[in-house]
């Protein structure tokens, strides 16, 4: 029997807590990717951090310890590329993308970066971030349906543009479009005034908005100078073409034929840092330009389920309209 097609779509932060405990450990074989692990442990070791296998392996999930940035960024990275290896065994992968974070992750499981070189990048990345201060929210625009509720959407524009309006010091943007959620990003001012203006919804047992412990301004103008040293550390960085496609946040796909590393590199340390990151819009590219048999959301976790369920319900794909369909369909697999 052939392999189903798949785009595979690589989570971001918040996508490792405590049932995710074990995964590495789980799911690491020896390889370039171990090899990557114990350049990790080493560089830890020698900056009086703890090591990513010990974390992976504590009996008890630590908010405090897990969620840190550094740590969680590794624990989410090491886990997704160990499970991406799995995966590639079950189905024929034509494109990869990822939400945030999860570019980094979508650069080694392309090909685009080997392992050492990945891990250094999202090693990186996660110190320079926690330098920026302000932080995220999430809220929705959907409701129990996971259709788009129009007065949620306007309510969120409304929001943003009168907290922005209020001065450098009330400085926010859209973060993350994902799906039907979306994840805003500010200053300190900023997010404590859309937690208090934006409309309270509950989704299932979730009530919206709610601040994303550990994260900082992720994809605005407010790391600037993330972006600066991002370059100047990473400029050297050995960017290759990609295997397979490779889907950006802007929505863009980089071909093994035709990408160009200087551009890839340019767009990880550049705009990828400062401007929204469109999940959504990968999620379409997917489903319009490869018309995989799944979507395929790798773990760590499954936080991904209801955003690309979302995007598939709003493009209507394969002729789903609805929650049930969606979920009788089989058209997002997670294993």
């Amino acid at each position: 029997m052939s392999q189903k097609t798949a785009v595979l779509l690589c989570p971001g932060r918040g996508s490792y807590g405590k049932d995710e405990l074990g995964t590495i450990g789980r799911l690491l074989a020896p390889g370039p990717l171990a090899e990557a692990l114990a350049a990790s442990d080493d560089w830890r070791r020698s900056q009086g951090k703890p090591r990513i296998g010990e974390l992976d392996a504590a009996d008890k999930f630590r908010p405090g310890v897990h969620l840190d940035g550094e740590n969680a960024a590794e624990l989410i990275w090491f886990s997704t590329v160990a499970h991406a290896a799995q995966l590639r065994s079950r189905y024929r992968i034509l494109a990869v993308a990822g939400n945030s974070l999860g570019w980094y992750t979508a650069l080694t499981v392309a090909g685009a970066l080997d392992p050492v070189s990945g891990w250094r990048l999202v090693a990186t990345m996660a110190a320079l971030q926690k330098q920026v201060a302000g932080g995220q929210i999430l809220t929705t625009t959907v409701g129990d349906d996971w259709r788009t509720d129009p007065t949620l959407v306007a309510a969120v524009t409304r929001a943003l543009q009168a907290v922005d309006d209020q001065g450098p010091e009330f400085t926010c943007a859209h973060s993350i479009r994902l799906g039907g959620h979306e994840v805003l990003a500010g200053t300190e001012a900023a997010i404590g005034e859309l937690l208090a203006t934006l409309p309270k919804v509950k989704i299932g047992d979730r009530e919206f908005p709610f601040r994303l412990a550990g994260h900082g301004p992720f994809h605005t103008r407010l790391c600037e100078a993330t972006a600066v040293q991002a370059r100047e550390l990473l400029g050297e960085l050995p960017m290759r073409p990609p295997d397979c496609h490779l889907i950006d946040g802007f929505g863009n796909v980089h071909s093994p034929w035709s990408a160009d590393p200087r551009q890839l590199l340019a767009y990880t340390t550049g705009a990828q840092v400062l401007e929204t990151y469109d999940f959504s819009a990968s999620v379409r590219t997917a489903m319009r330009e490869f018309q995989p048999d799944v979507l395929l959301c790798a773990g760590p976790g499954a936080s991904l389920r209801a955003p690309v369920g979302h995007c598939v319900l709003r493009e209507g794909w394969r002729g789903l309209a609805d929650k049930a369909a969606l979920f009788a369909s089989g058209v997002i697999a997670t294993d």
